[in-house]
């Protein structure tokens, strides 16, 4: 079983994915979130891991997006702790650090460290760990990265500062995607399931797509709204609801959202997660 991931060794993607599969996978490293959901459509790899949404800095609308696009299915979630770490070379120090490369997610979960050092340049990159691996291979003895512990274990790189994210609650939720629908058990208590449509442009058209779900008692865990691409100010909503799509009271809701909508997908039903601290360790 192969499972794609974002970045480098050492990157969240990376954690997240180990977390969900433990160690019967085969963890394959993408350049990019779109490498992980092509190479999931093409049969490649057999699942992918792409973050979703973040408890500070909040969703990645890049993978919304894709997750429409890539005609891919959500089989999994994973609630990940992140902490951030401030990594160099070894012999750097931070006083000598003028710039700081990263995710932008990763800046926006670390401001309050940020504003402490107003001299340093952030630097924005595609992935964290890959971060790490640029002021390594280019032993930049000015610049410092923000990454997992994982990373500053894998690429054998100093911290200069532990925990640097703004609250020690700092969770990013991520996703598990395939090409078709993997149910959870019937009768499992703890389901989550998540849906896109999009409305007629009529007063009251998502207020009545929202009590489809009020009046069967069914609680709503997100809405998200994204555009349209090439359809200037049309919108699709994606939803997290309660319940397995194969349940009669969930199965109802849905069919009633399908009689009031211009489109609906369903995307899956998965169990629920609890956030999980990584677990970090040095590779054989």
């Amino acid at each position: 079983m192969t499972v794609a991931f974002a970045g480098e060794r050492g990157a969240f993607g990376e954690l997240a994915a180990k977390e969900y599969f433990g160690k019967k996978a085969v963890l394959a490293a993408q350049p990019e979130f779109g490498d992980v959901f092509r190479s999931v459509a093409r049969g490649r790899c057999r699942f992918g891991v792409v973050p979703i949404e973040n408890s500070l800095a909040g969703s990645i609308h890049e993978n919304y997006d894709l997750l429409l696009e890539s005609n891919l299915h959500i089989t999994g979630e994973v609630l990940l702790r992140i902490r951030h770490f401030l990594i160099g070379n070894k012999g750097a120090s931070r006083r000598g650090i003028r710039r700081v490369f990263s995710h932008p997610q990763a800046f926006a979960q670390c401001k309050k460290f940020l504003k402490r050092f107003p001299h340093l340049t952030v630097v924005p990159v595609s992935n964290t760990a890959w971060a790490v691996k640029k002021i390594r291979n280019e032993d930049l003895r000015d610049a410092a990265a923000i990454a997992s512990q994982q990373a500053a274990v894998d690429f054998d790189m100093q911290v200069l500062a532990r925990n640097i994210e703004d609250t020690r609650w700092n969770t990013t939720r991520f996703l598990v995607i395939a090409k078709g629908p993997c149910f959870p058990a019937l009768g499992c208590t703890n389901v989550k399931t998540s849906v896109v449509f999009s409305t007629k442009n009529i007063p009251g058209a998502l207020y009545k797509c929202m009590s489809v779900f009020a009046l069967r008692d069914i609680n709503l865990h997100k809405i998200e709204s994204r555009p349209v691409h090439g359809r200037g100010f049309q919108y699709l909503f994606y939803l997290d609801f309660d319940g397995d799509a194969r349940e009669e009271v969930q199965r109802n809701a849905i069919n009633h959202l399908q009689e009031i909508t211009t489109f609906y997908r369903f995307l899956g039903s998965y169990p629920v997660d609890k956030p999980r601290d990584p677990v970090y360790r040095r590779r054989g």
